[in-house]
């Protein structure tokens, strides 16, 4: 039976944002989307735990795995096509798109947190994961595409650990978007237009969501076009999985064996955001 740890599954939006450990299982890492998981991967003990993120004290972690990367994104551009790629090694654990980050980064917009906590909190958060449990010896970070909105923030945490960006046309990812997404999509119907209002400015009011979705996108871009310092590698999709043994691994300073590599190439064949190995078809976007 595979050993468990206490990881974060979310945070609570709040102005003393709050994370929520639970007991689960390795595995939990294995599929497209560490959230949509979880309830799938829990230990059958598992237990909970709070952790206020804006208390003074942290605990000190010993013998963490290396933080290999970060993946920014546009949205529906292959980051999840890239994330199977690198967990095709056992070796390599993947947090993808967690919900503990996402929680902390929108407690910041509705509470305007300050940059002090902010950071504080995220190392917590991040620290947490790169824990020692079963084959584990490295972890890259895939973020939820609205996190490059707060790369500044990721870079001043950890101005060391090199970082992606894959890129997409913007017409190419509306249309994909408007067949289906979740995320930064679901924010045209918020019951008020902070989160528009706090990321394309308050004179921003978009009658159909297919504007606002392009709006939203050119500013992913615009966001990383500020940040073009630190030990970053940009990517175009649908070229960069070519690239994934000849730049991307060695970017993140990652070898893989024969093996793993056959691994990789493998994924590319199987719907990338899919829980069970699922025949790609290019028919969806």
């Amino acid at each position: 039976m595979s050993k468990t740890a206490y990881f974060p599954s979310y945070t609570k939006v709040s102005e003393t944002p709050v994370t929520i450990f639970e007991k689960l299982h390795p595995e939990v890492f294995d599929p497209p989307f560490f959230n949509d998981v979880v309830s799938i991967f829990r230990a059958k003990d598992s237990l909970r735990k709070e952790l206020d993120l804006t208390e003074e004290t942290i605990s000190q972690n010993r013998g963490l795995l290396p933080l290999k990367g970060f993946i920014f994104h546009t949205s529906h551009c292959g980051s999840t096509l890239l994330a199977n790629m690198f967990r095709a090694a056992k070796k390599t654990r993947v947090v993808s798109e967690t919900e503990a980050i996402n929680g902390l980064l929108l407690s910041a917009i509705f509470y305007n947190l300050e940059e002090k906590i902010l950071l504080k909190s995220l190392k917590t958060i991040v620290e947490s994961y790169l824990q020692r449990l079963d084959e584990a010896e490295q972890v890259v970070f895939k973020l939820t595409s609205w996190n490059v909105f707060f790369i500044e923030l990721f870079q001043k945490a950890y101005p060391e650990v090199p970082w992606i960006f894959i890129d997409r046309k913007t017409e190419e990812v509306v249309a994909s978007l408007l067949k289906s997404g979740r995320g930064f999509v679901e924010w045209f119907y918020h019951p008020t237009n902070l989160l528009q209002n706090y990321f394309l400015g308050e004179e921003k009011q978009f009658e159909s969501l297919e504007n606002y979705l392009f709006a939203m996108v050119e500013a992913h871009k615009k966001a990383i076009e500020k940040i073009r310092l630190g030990n970053n590698l940009f990517l175009e999709y649908p070229s960069f999985p070519n690239k994934f043994e000849s730049e991307i691994l060695p970017h993140f300073n990652l070898n893989y064996s024969e093996k793993e590599l056959e691994n990789a190439e493998e994924a590319r064949k199987y719907d990338a955001k899919s829980i069970y190995k699922t025949p790609y078809s290019n028919l969806g976007s």
